[in-house]
């Protein structure tokens, strides 16, 4: 998992080299946990090398936007498959949720 981090305008990039499957996913929760002390706005989730989302990465992808929308943060969805970026646009809700390249407003 590649992780990097612009401080400057609070935006994190994260790239699962893998499906966001059972062990990724857990590593993805962890690099967020130490996310705590950073003012993070922005996440950007790279999902070009992740073809499947089992529920423990679904459940790590929703706290994910849960946090961010507590701190009128945005989850920016880059590179998804035709069938994450269907459920992606069901999660929308009222917080902040961004797909590139789809076409759809932010």
């Amino acid at each position: 998992m590649l992780v990097r981090r612009n401080e400057a305008i609070k935006t994190i990039y994260v790239t699962p080299g893998q499906d966001l499957v059972s062990d990724e996913a857990l590593a993805l929760r962890r690099e967020i946990e130490g996310w705590a002390g950073h003012e993070t706005e922005r996440l950007v989730l790279d999902l070009a090398r992740v073809k499947v989302i089992d529920p423990v990465g679904l459940e790590t992808i929703i706290a994910l936007y849960d946090r961010l929308c507590a701190i009128g943060g945005e989850l920016i969805i880059e590179n998804a498959s035709a069938e994450l970026k269907r459920f992606f646009q069901l999660m929308r809700g009222s917080g902040r949720l961004t797909i590139s390249g789809t076409g759809w407003p932010g």
